[in-house]
Parts: C-alpha cells; sequence; structure tokens
C-alpha cells in the first residue's frame, strides 16, 4: 500500500492551492487504500493527515477518514479525540458524546505513568464539557431543566480536569469561569461551584508566570484574555488577544473557536466594552487567515461604526503608552500592528455603506450592486450617484434578467434599510454573455433623499492594477454583497485571486446567490472588479488546462472603458479608464 506520507505530502500540496476537489480525491482515495489493505502505517502520519484536515476547517472530510482509521484499528488516541471533535463541529452531539465516554474510559485504564495518555483523557473530558456547553447555548432556554442539566455537566467535566491540575488545565479552568459567568448573567442560581473570580486569578497568575518564562503558547494567550474580561479588565484582554492573534501559527480553526467563545459563551458584542475592544479585532485577523468568514448584520455595523473614534483613541493611547500602565509587560505582543489591523478591519467596514440590494421590495434581494460617483465613470456626470450591478439582476430585457427596472427597489441596508429609491433610467447595459454589467441612475425625485442618506459615504478608490499571480496563490480579494438575498454580508472565506486574463477576473470567494453584483475588492479595499458567477468547473483562464471550481468577476475597469467606449458623445476619462487593452495597467 502507498505509505501515508504519500497522502500527507498529497493533501498539504493541494490545501496550499485551495483544490478542494483534489483534497477530498487524496481523502476518498485514502479511505478506499485503509479498507482494502491490511498493511500497518505510520500513525503519526494519520495523525499529521487529521491536523491538515483540521487547519483548514474540512470537518466533513476529519469525520470520514477517521471514521476508516478507527474501524481498521490502526487509530490513536489523539485521531478518536480529533474524529470526536469533528463530530461536535458538524452538531453530531450524540454520537461525539459515545466516542469521548469511550475513549475516557480507556485512557484512565491505560493511563498509568503515561503523560501523553493522562493528556488525552483530560482533553477527551474537556471535549464533553463543549458538548455539554454547546447543548446549552442552543437551547437558547435557561430555566427549562433539560438547559440548566447541560450546563451543570459542562461545568463539572471542566471543573474535575482543571482541578485535578490547576495550574496545566487552564483551559478547562477558564471554561469553568466563562460558564459560571453566563449562569449569573442569566440568573440562573448555581450551588456547591467555587468563585468564578478566584479561579480566573489564579488562570491569569498562572498564564502569566508562562509568559514570563517564555512558555506560553497560543492557547495560553487566548485563555488569559478570557480571565482578563472575567475580571473587568479590557483592556489587558485586548494586550493577551492581540498576541493571540497575531501567533503565526494560529489559524482560522483557532481564531474561529476563540470567537465563537466571546459570541455565545460571553455574549461580548458590541454594546460591551471588551465586546468594542476584542471582537473588531479577532475578526480582522479571521478575515486574513485561510478559510476566515465574518458575517455583518446592518444593525452591528452601525454601532461598529459610531464605536470608531472611541476605540481608535483607546488603541492608539495603548500603543502609545507601551503597555507600562497595566503591568503585564506585553510589549513585545501588542503595537501599532494590532492598530493597523484594526484600522485595515474599519476601512472594510466602511465598503459596506454603499452596497446596495436589489429586489421588488425591501423585504428580500435578487441581487447585489454598488454605488459609483459619477466622475468615477466619466467626468460628464459630475457627482450624481449611479448604481453598477450585473445585467443579469437588472436589464431593460426581462428574458436576461431578474428584474426589469420599472420592477425595482434599491435601499441601502447599510444606512437605512426602510428607504426605498426607484430607478429613473438604466444608463448602459452589456448582456450576461460579455461583461454582465449595468449602470441606473437615481429618479431625479429620490435625489434629495439619496444625497442626505449618502453624505458620509466616500468613493470606492478604483485599483490602477491587479495583483501579479503568483505559484501558490496568495493575493486575497474580498466580496461585500447579500447572500441569499438577505442580510450585508463580508463573504470572506477562502478569497484567494486565482488568475486574470481581460476582462475576466477568477477568485476562491465562496459566494451565494444574492451576491451577483457585489463589488470585489483587492487587500487594501480598492475595487477591482464586479462579481457575476461561479461555477464548479470553470474553465483555466490563459490558455491553461483544465477546469477549477471557482468565482468569475469582471475587471472594473474594463467595464468603465467599455462604458465610456458605447455612450456617444461622451468624452473618454484618461484618468480613470486604461487606454491600453491590457489588464495590467501603468502608474497614473
Amino acid at each position: 500500500m502507498e505509505t501515508l506520507q504519500y497522502y500527507v505530502e498529497g493533501i498539504t500540496a493541494e490545501l496550499k492551492v485551495f483544490n478542494w476537489e483534489a483534497v477530498e480525491y487524496f481523502c476518498y482515495n485514502l479511505i478506499q487504500t485503509l479498507y482494502s489493505s491490511e498493511d500497518h502505517f505510520d500513525t503519526k502520519n494519520a495523525e499529521q493527515i487529521i491536523k491538515l484536515l483540521r487547519s483548514k476547517r474540512l470537518f466533513h472530510l476529519m469525520q470520514q477518514v477517521g471514521d476508516a482509521i478507527i474501524q481498521t484499528g490502526q487509530h490513536t488516541y489523539k485521531i478518536k479525540r480529533q474524529y470526536a471533535q469533528a463530530l461536535i463541529d458538524q452538531n453530531n452531539f450524540t454520537a461525539a458524546l459515545s466516542i469521548l465516554k469511550d475513549l475516557v474510559a480507556e485512557t484512565e485504564y491505560d493511563s498509568g505513568c503515561d503523560r501523553d495518555v493522562r493528556n488525552e483523557n483530560a482533553e477527551a473530558r474537556g471535549l464533553i464539557g463543549r458538548v455539554y456547553k454547546q447543548l446549552y447555548v442552543n437551547a437558547k432556554s435557561p430555566f427549562s431543566i433539560h438547559s440548566a442539566n447541560y450546563l451543570k455537566e459542562s461545568i463539572k467535566y471542566y471543573l474535575d480536569v482543571y482541578v485535578s491540575e490547576p495550574h496545566v488545565r487552564t483551559w478547562h479552568g477558564i471554561n469553568v469561569v466563562a460558564l459560571l459567568k453566563r449562569a449569573h448573567a442569566d440568573n440562573l442560581q448555581l450551588i456547591g461551584f467555587p468563585a468564578a473570580d478566584e479561579i480566573a486569578q489564579s488562570v491569569l497568575l498562572t498564564l502569566q508566570n508562562r509568559y514570563d518564562n517564555q512558555k506560553a503558547d497560543a492557547w495560553d494567550f487566548a485563555t488569559a484574555a478570557e480571565a482578563c474580561i472575567a475580571l473587568d479588565k479590557p483592556e489587558e484582554a485586548l494586550e493577551w488577544m492581540s498576541g493571540y492573534a497575531r501567533m503565526p501559527y494560529c489559524d482560522a480553526f483557532e481564531l474561529a473557536s476563540t470567537l465563537r467563545q466571546l459570541e455565545e459563551v460571553w455574549c461580548l458584542n458590541l454594546d460591551t466594552e471588551s465586546g468594542r475592544l476584542l471582537l473588531p479585532l479577532l475578526r480582522a485577523e479571521l478575515l486574513k487567515r485561510e478559510g476566515g468568514n465574518v458575517t455583518l448584520d446592518a444593525g452591528e455595523l452601525k454601532k461598529m461604526i459610531a464605536a470608531e473614534v472611541d476605540i481608535t483613541q483607546r488603541y492608539s493611547t495603548l500603543v502609545k503608552e507601551n503597555n507600562t500602565q497595566s503591568g503585564i509587560k506585553l510589549e513585545s505582543v501588542f503595537g501599532f500592528d494590532s492598530f493597523k489591523t484594526y484600522k485595515w478591519y474599519m476601512t472594510g467596514a466602511a465598503r459596506c455603506k454603499g452596497v446596495v440590494r436589489i429586489g421588488r421590495d425591501s423585504s428580500f434581494g435578487f441581487g447585489t450592486g454598488f454605488l459609483l460617483n459619477g466622475s468615477n465613470c466619466n467626468e460628464s456626470f459630475g457627482e450624481e450617484l449611479l448604481v453598477l450591478t450585473n445585467a443579469h439582476v437588472l436589464s431593460n430585457n426581462p428574458a436576461h434578467s431578474f428584474l426589469t427596472p420599472d420592477k425595482a427597489v434599491i435601499i441601502f441596508e447599510a444606512l437605512n434599510r426602510d428607504e426605498e429609491f426607484k430607478i429613473q433610467e438604466i444608463i448602459w447595459s452589456s448582456p450576461p454573455e460579455e461583461l454582465d454589467a449595468t449602470i441606473v441612475r437615481f429618479k431625479k425625485e429620490d435625489e434629495s433623499r439619496l444625497k442626505a442618506l449618502t453624505k458620509d459615504i466616500n468613493a470606492y478608490p478604483l485599483s490602477i492594477s491587479l495583483p501579479q499571480i503568483q505559484e501558490p496563490p496568495s493575493e486575497r480579494v474580498y466580496i461585500i454583497g447579500h447572500p441569499n438575498g438577505g442580510t450585508l454580508q463580508l463573504s470572506l472565506q477562502d478569497n484567494i485571486l486565482l488568475d486574470h486574463e481581460n476582462p475576466k477576473l477568477h477568485y476562491r470567494t465562496p459566494t451565494e446567490y444574492g451576491s451577483s453584483g457585489s463589488p470585489v475588492f483587492n487587500d487594501q479595499w480598492e475595487l477591482i472588479g464586479l462579481h457575476h458567477g461561479s461555477n464548479e468547473r470553470m474553465e483555466r483562464l490563459n490558455n491553461k488546462s483544465g477546469f477549477y471550481e471557482a468565482n468569475e468577476g469582471i475587471w472594473i475597469r474594463a467595464i468603465l472603458k467599455k462604458f465610456c467606449h458605447d455612450l456617444s458623445g461622451y468624452k473618454i476619462d484618461s484618468d480613470n479608464v486604461e487606454e491600453e487593452d491590457t489588464i495590467i495597467m501603468p502608474p497614473q
């Protein structure tokens, strides 16, 4: 049989280029090989494969490969535990509990003096605590008998592990703290448990000592941040969380898990001081990771933008004071980089304000569009506000599009979803088989309301050029749209620019129905394209053979060039529209 090292190398290579189809192919071949061969393999390689799949949150493949390893009798305790973790992350709680309870019994019997086995026992019991924690959170009914029992069971599992080795099992301890605090917030009276603040203080002291001795890892930083949240020290929590989020090996799995803990268990939001400081930073770092994804609703977006001045001042003060007032001496992990990350995220949030939802009424959208300043299209339009969307979303030909202009309603969900705007006319359109773009103007009678609503929106800066394509692909793109016709979302998972060939852009950013017409940005939040479709078997560009799963957008400057060319009597603005028929533009 092929060695597992072959599969480790193959899966690693395909993950680097985000070729999920090839990853699945390797996994399914591995599963067949495991079932058809009686050869033994190196279990370290099997553990590495599970770890690789976990790092990209491919839980369904983790489960399937793990199942085959377990069924062929060549698993380790770690593989069995991570198999259960894959079940938990897919909400298969009953199956996960069965696996974990068996694992606890096996490791207790086999532990002896083996530190690794004892550690697996502690981790398995912690995961049982996590199952009951998630059941409590999902129930959203703290006063039901079932919910109260879930909470108590979770605390007991975490607490038993923590008290056995309080200076080692700090993540178990902080979960005890988080759940006790949650019980208090939910007005549940729990008897027989220790004081949450005492555990939090002990955990924080332990982790400070680890940091001082240069032994703290990423999870230690996240755990210390939670302890600071419990002790009402939001700025210290920010310092610890900044160090955690910037760890080079802290991937999307870790960041998503921490964000879930803060939002679901600690109930942090932008109305809380810790939430205002921590959530934007964590979300920003998550968006920069492979597999990161963030969803913002309009109400939260407004709160975030409203709090920007205050939070910017808090960040700036921490940087200037070099953290000397906190006493925890985390100068090496908190500084200007975190402030830049926060500002980058807020720039992306501001881009949301110019995105519109297009539908028959304000309750549901058929597509997305975004504002363009008229002068960016052609100087003849001056400061008039226009909207760019797909022709297959909006055109004068009902056979080619979801909507015609007389039936369309435009709303700015990030500004005021109750204000509706109508379309005066379609200025220009390129059919779906060409550039798939439509530019419209608003009705004159809506102009004063529109100007008032959009007075704080800055025009999107247009990118001069597209990034050079590298192997493996590494340049990111970002889409803001209305997936499934619903709330405004930042759609930012696996956001890698794969290739471009005038006028097409290919990128690995998953989008859903309703995202058609979304703006596509580069990693500096400059507008580079108009999103218009996806295909599981997209033909590769630049005469490359084969297909891949990809989304496709249209290069914004190709659209503007064609727009100006087609409008007879309008002068082409050479400062805004590329003259040469090439996708890479010279400096202007």
